[in-house]
């Protein structure tokens, strides 16, 4: 049946029914925790890139230097994150001859002897810890230095020497190997080991003590500075380079470079077979603390032979009875934080009169084993 609606009457409207919603997504806690961790180890990798180029573009080439050692000493992320003894690093030189498992091992002694750790210098710290390293390896039978150094701080170049005289009290014969320098604290190293090879045109000796000061005392008054200084007594502002330095001061100071003199000539005595003691040593032709050549300091009893590093490898073998022992090299892998604080020129050693000034400058107040240019 059809209906109809009259009255201009409008059909009742239809029904409306709601319309069904999807649930919320279920929130996750991890998620922003990985997201945040991802972003995380994103910026830490950004920053490990970005970094040794920002190094390279403000410290310029004594960064490479640095990037350079860690290269050539294998550095892991571990061994810079490690201990002193755990940071020697062996590499072979020279394989063994006769297959061996005996090894022959390398330490260099090359810049200035100072004792912390510098890539630049020879570091007493770094050198002590290789030649401990030597002696206790059961491999190594025989230990040579590689030695190009005018010398350094007194105490260091001591420290040095104790841990040679250490290893040949453990059996194991020391052989220096000196290259375009051997002097003073370099020598005073060397004395203390069983041969000492040098080349014909080497510097060598240089026996002696050297302390310095400054005296700025003229040019403070012209700039209108007066230094006021309170002291407990006399000497405690010893070698000031403020003031005048009184007579007594002075022969104080000189008693104190002929008593570590004196130390050196011993030294020189125990070690060398033709100086019957310090006195001997004192009072010969070098005494004064002149430079000798290599040709002249073998006339004079303070080396053995004349020749090269192949000529100490050859010794070494022989005062081990190790014919056919390898050549390792031990090195001292640098950590972090020798490479920031290591970030310069390399100042190489350069034969100007006997060195060049500019590369070393002796801090006022310390002993020094040094050539004599290099206190200049």
């Amino acid at each position: 049946m059809d209906y109809q609606y009259q009255n201009n009457q409008q059909p009742p409207p239809l029904p409306q029914y709601g319309r069904m919603q999807a649930p919320p997504p279920r929130s996750s806690g991890k998620t922003p925790a990985f997201i945040g961790g991802c972003l995380t180890a994103f910026l830490l990798m950004g920053a490990m890139l970005i970094l040794p180029m920002v190094l390279v573009v403000t410290l310029g080439k004594g960064c490479m230097s640095s990037f350079q050692t860690l290269a050539e000493k294998r550095t892991t992320f571990g061994a810079a994150m490690s201990t002193d003894e755990d940071r020697i690093n062996k590499k072979k030189v020279l394989p063994s001859e006769l297959g061996e498992s005996r090894e022959i091992a390398v330490i260099d002694i090359k810049g200035v002897i100072l004792y912390e750790n510098n890539f630049n210098n020879a570091s007493a710290r770094r050198i002590a810890a290789e030649l401990r390293a030597a002696r206790e390896d059961d491999n190594v039978v025989a230990i040579l230095l590689d030695m190009d150094t005018p010398g350094g701080e007194v105490v260091a170049s001591d420290e040095i020497l104790n841990q040679v005289r250490a290893c040949r009290d453990a059996g194991k014969p020391v052989v220096t190997c000196m290259r375009s320098m051997g002097a003073s604290g370099g020598y005073f190293i060397a004395s203390g080991s069983d041969w000492i090879i040098a080349n014909r045109m080497t510097f060598t000796g240089s026996i002696g003590v050297i302390i310095s000061s400054f005296r700025v005392q003229e040019l403070l008054q012209k700039i209108g500075v007066q230094p006021e200084v309170y002291r407990s007594g006399s000497m405690k502002d010893m070698l000031s380079s403020t003031r005048e330095h009184s007579e007594q001061e002075k022969i104080y100071v000189q008693n104190m470079v002929q008593s570590t003199f004196r130390e050196f000539c011993q030294v020189v005595a125990d070690g060398r077979e033709a100086f019957q003691d310090a006195d001997a040593v004192a009072s010969s032709v070098f005494g004064d603390g002149r430079v000798l050549s290599g040709s002249d300091a073998l006339e004079l009893g303070l080396i053995d032979q004349l020749g090269y590093f192949d000529d100490a490898v050859s010794k070494a073998r022989e005062l081990a009875e190790a014919p056919g022992a390898a050549v390792i090299r031990f090195s001292y892998a640098p950590s972090f934080r020798d490479l920031i604080f290591s970030m310069k020129a390399p100042a190489a050693l350069r034969v100007e009169g006997v060195l060049p000034t500019r590369n070393f400058t002796p801090e006022p107040g310390k002993v020094y084993l040094l050539a004599p240019e290099t206190c200049l």
